[in-house]
């Protein structure tokens, strides 16, 4: 039976749409790792951490989703890198890494710490929606869950204290 064609999805437009998505991802991943979806926890892990560390770069950091200086859209949030460079913020891995670099020597105290400590998400790729999961392990899981869970805890008192 066909289905009835949604609304064409609008872009993210601040950090509250951030911030709720970070949310969502991880509500689902706590459930998918309680049934042992393994690979599709790990992956909703690594969007939640993403999403949080993207809600947190807009809101404190300056990062943006206007048009780049160039005049071209925006596909996700960027900064000026310190020589003036646009550095577009995409996707963990490397997300991870912009953002602690980005916040190093700057308010981004317990954040920037838990950040340049490690990469619990280096191995970690958006891309792994199209293997087969099988190479995802329950530790893998749940080294990432533990990460989701400090990320969302410094997200949350962020937005309490109004500070990072």
């Amino acid at each position: 039976m066909p289905q009835t064609p949604t609304q064409p999805s609008q872009p993210v437009q601040d950090e509250t749409q951030y911030a709720k998505a970070a949310k969502r991802h991880y509500d689902d991943a706590i459930h998918l790792h309680s049934i042992k979806r393994l690979a599709n926890a790990d992956y909703h892990f690594g969007f939640a951490v993403e999403c949080a560390l993207k809600s947190l770069l807009m809101r404190y950091a300056g990062a943006s989703l206007s048009p780049k200086p160039n005049g071209r859209a925006a596909k996700a949030p960027w900064i000026l890198d310190a020589s003036g460079t646009v550095k577009e913020l995409s996707h963990l891995p490397t997300l991870w890494t912009a953002v602690a670099l980005h916040l190093q020597g700057r308010q981004g105290g317990r954040l920037s710490a838990v950040l340049l400590a490690n990469n619990p998400f280096a191995n970690w790729s958006v891309d792994h929606r199209y293997l087969d999961g099988t190479a995802v392990t329950e530790n893998d899981v749940s080294g990432h869950r533990t990460a989701a869970e400090q990320i969302l805890r410094l997200h949350d008192h962020a937005l309490i204290a109004g500070a990072l």
